[in-house]
C-alpha cells in the first residue's frame, strides 16, 4: 500500500485564450501522465473557499498509479491568492504559464466573450478596448511576478506561443523536460491539430448555452462531469452541426495600432521580468 502524501506534479497556471487547451490536450496524452488530470479545476482561485483540499484531491481518482499528476486552470494566473495557495499545497510543483501576443489575445477573448454571451455580438472591438479590464489579461509581467515572489524561477515554464508553434515537437520536448518524464522525445498522435479555435454559428444562443453551462458546471466542482462530456463528443457535435462555416471577423486596423501602442511598456517589463524577447509582438 502506498502511504506516500498526495502531490501534484505540474499546474498550468494561464493564460487563457492561449492555445492552453491544446497544449493541454497534448500534455496528458504522454503515457507517462495520468489520463485522469483535468482541465479548468480552478481550485486555487475560485473554489478554495468552498472546498476542502480533500475535494481537490479526490478529482484526480483514487488509486496510485505511478503517473505524472497535475491540472491546467487558466484563472489561475491572475488570480492574487492562487501563487501562495499552490505553494502551501505544492512548493515542488512544475508550474506552466503560456503567453500570447497581448493583441491578438485580446481580439480572441472579445470572440470568446461573445461566444459566452457575457457580451452582446453588437458591441464593436473598439468599444470593447475601451474597457481597460479587458486589456488587463494581457499584462502579462504583473502576473507573473506574484508567482516568482514564490516559487524559484526554473519551477516556472513560461511559452511564449507564438515561438512555440515555430517548432512544436521542441516545445513539447520542453514541456515534458520541465514536468519530469523520462521520454521527453515522445509526441502524441495528431499533436499537431488545433483545438477550441474560434468560429461563426448559425445560432449563437445554443454556442451560449453550451459555454454557459460549461461554465457554471467547472466553478461549481463538476469539472470531471464537464470532462465526460466533452470526451463523450456530445459538444462536438453539436457544434459541429452549429458552425456557420463563416471565417471569423478579423481585428481592424485601428484598434490593432492602439493596442500595439497600449501594450508596449507592458512587454518590455515582460521581457525584463522573464528574460525572453518575443520577435513576434514587436
Amino acid at each position: 500500500m502506498n502511504n506516500a502524501p498526495f502531490k501534484v506534479d505540474f499546474i498550468g497556471i494561464g493564460s487563457g485564450k492561449c492555445g492552453s487547451t491544446w497544449i493541454y490536450e497534448n500534455i496528458v496524452k504522454h503515457p507517462e501522465i495520468s489520463s485522469k488530470n483535468l482541465k479548468e479545476l480552478n481550485y486555487f482561485s475560485d473554489l478554495y473557499p468552498e472546498h476542502k483540499f480533500d475535494w481537490y484531491q479526490s478529482q484526480f481518482g483514487n488509486s496510485d498509479d505511478g503517473l505524472l499528476k497535475g491540472e491546467f486552470s487558466v484563472t489561475y494566473l491572475a488570480h492574487p491568492e492562487a501563487p501562495a495557495r499552490i505553494k502551501k499545497h505544492f512548493p515542488q510543483a512544475r508550474l506552466i504559464a503560456i503567453v500570447r501576443n497581448p493583441v491578438k489575445r485580446a481580439f480572441s477573448n472579445y470572440l470568446h466573450s461573445i461566444r459566452k454571451g457575457d457580451i452582446s455580438p453588437s458591441l464593436s472591438f473598439s468599444d470593447y478596448i475601451k474597457d481597460e479590464d479587458n486589456l488587463a489579461p494581457g499584462r502579462y509581467h504583473e502576473y507573473l511576478k506574484n508567482f516568482y515572489a514564490e516559487f524559484p524561477k526554473e519551477q516556472i515554464l513560461v511559452i511564449v506561443l507564438e515561438d512555440f508553434l515555430k517548432d512544436i515537437p521542441a516545445g513539447m520536448r520542453q514541456i515534458y523536460q520541465h514536468i519530469g518524464v523520462i521520454n521527453a522525445d515522445y509526441l502524441p498522435e495528431d499533436y499537431h491539430v488545433p483545438s477550441n479555435e474560434a468560429k461563426n454559428y448559425r445560432f449563437l444562443l445554443l454556442e451560449n448555452v453550451l459555454v454557459q453551462s460549461y461554465r457554471w458546471l467547472s466553478r461549481r466542482g463538476y469539472t470531471r462531469f464537464v470532462k465526460w462530456v466533452v470526451d463523450s463528443g456530445i459538444a462536438k457535435v453539436l457544434r459541429r452541426v452549429n458552425d456557420s462555416k463563416e471565417r471569423p471577423p478579423s481585428i481592424d486596423a485601428k484598434s490593432r495600432e492602439q493596442l500595439i501602442e497600449y501594450f508596449e511598456t507592458h512587454n518590455k517589463e515582460f521581457e525584463r521580468l522573464v528574460g525572453v524577447k518575443p520577435k513576434a509582438w514587436s
